[in-house]
């Protein structure tokens, strides 16, 4: 039998399962022996080392003159979709809800992974790909021995149109594939002794070998290479410019750094570490600068010392396995020398005026062709400017 074939008649097989019965419901008494562990159902990615390599002049004429792979997107939409369910089911959250918030953390996985533009182009994608998308939606829960997914069943299409409502909403309020402010049943399940033990190693040995170096910004001035272009004879002048700041005082290069140690340290060892996902997380003022939670453009490192205003801050998330539950741990030693709650990383932000994009880690040779030793920089680059 053809893969096609089986695909096609998935739909046909789980209408005749527990049609009358509430899955939302079903799908809750399904989960509930393995705690508050929801992140083990979902559709997501384990940290990884792996380098994703920059693309060369070919590969990048080759891919100009292709399509992304249709069964890839449709892919990732079901994704998207079954991550909400199994969330959702879990945490008993209500439906519908106007956008996606924090409380959904890793649903947007599969998205980010993808190359959609936009929320919109992804709910015409969906309606127009519903049959497939559905198929494969089916088949995930068949992966998991959830066997009542039934797609013709009109409530359940219904909650599926939610999901994409939120996500287009979403990304229309924020414009990117993000999260906004939500605490409706944030894990606080503390890590064990040994993993914060562990944690603070890991952050000790990164902020050494990040002492030395530095990260590199590359500028074009718009008027030099206009007049580069019209200038018929004599000398050129570069249309380029090099800044550069400590990695240990650039927040995104900071984060990067770490979700990279942390998975060279851990990749091939999840018996050990528990170490379920590793996310590059950004917070985002929805207008002007970052507001911290008592409403003032104003942070302070551990030591107390008032940071310049922010127009964007980066830290690492870690999800763990615990015995009952996930442990969701943010390192970010700009606020706070040790690791810390997730909940307690979010209570800095402004609730109404923050958004997050919270995307799985990749290492990526782009991003680390920036990081250079401090000593070696050319005498022709400037200190990064800092917003005072």
């Amino acid at each position: 039998m053809k893969k096609t074939y089986f695909l096609s008649l998935l739909p046909l097989v789980f209408s005749l399962a527990l049609n009358a019965a509430d899955f939302k419901e079903s799908l809750a008494d399904a989960l509930a022996p393995s705690g508050d562990k929801y992140l083990l159902f979902t559709q997501g990615f384990m940290p990884s080392s792996q380098l994703k390599k920059e693309p060369s002049f070919w590969d990048g004429l080759i891919s100009s003159f292709s399509f992304t792979d249709k069964e890839e997107k449709q892919k990732a939409v079901a994704q998207y979709i079954y991550n909400m369910y199994i969330i959702d089911a879990a945490k008993g959250l209500s439906l519908p809800q106007p956008m996606i918030d924090t409380s959904y953390t890793g649903a947007l996985d599969p998205i980010y992974r993808s190359d959609f533009k936009n929320g919109a182009e992804i709910k015409n994608f969906y309606y127009k790909n519903l049959a497939d998308i559905n198929a494969k939606i089916a088949v995930f829960f068949f992966q998991k021995r959830f066997l009542n997914y039934n797609s013709k069943d009109a409530k359940i299409l219904k909650q599926q149109s939610d999901y994409i409502n939120m996500l287009v909403n979403t990304y229309n309020r924020n414009k990117a594939f993000s999260y906004n402010y939500g605490q409706a049943a944030l894990s606080r399940q503390e890590l064990t002794s040994a993993k914060k033990f562990l944690l603070k190693k890991y952050i000790s040995d990164n902020n050494k070998n990040n002492k030395d170096l530095s990260v590199i910004y590359e500028h074009t001035d718009p008027v030099k290479m206009l007049d580069n272009a019209t200038r018929v004879g004599g000398s050129y002048s570069s249309a380029k410019s090099y800044t550069y700041r400590p990695l240990s005082q650039e927040c995104a290069a900071c984060s990067y750094s770490f979700c990279k140690h942390i998975c060279n340290a851990t990749q091939n060892r999840y018996s050990l570490y528990k170490l379920l996902r590793v996310y590059e997380i950004y917070a985002k003022p929805s207008n002007g600068l970052l507001k911290n939670s008592k409403g003032k453009t104003v942070f302070f490192s551990p030591q107390g010392e008032k940071y310049p205003a922010w127009d964007y801050h980066a830290a690492t998330l870690l999800v763990f396995e615990e015995e009952n539950a996930l442990s969701f741990t943010v390192v970010d030693t700009l606020l706070s020398e040790e690791p810390i709650s997730y909940e307690n990383w979010l209570a800095f932000f402004d609730k109404k005026e923050t958004f997050f994009t919270i995307t799985p880690f990749i290492r990526r040779e782009t991003v680390e062709k920036t990081f250079v030793p401090t000593d070696k920089l050319p005498s022709s680059y400037k200190p990064h400017p800092v917003r005072k």
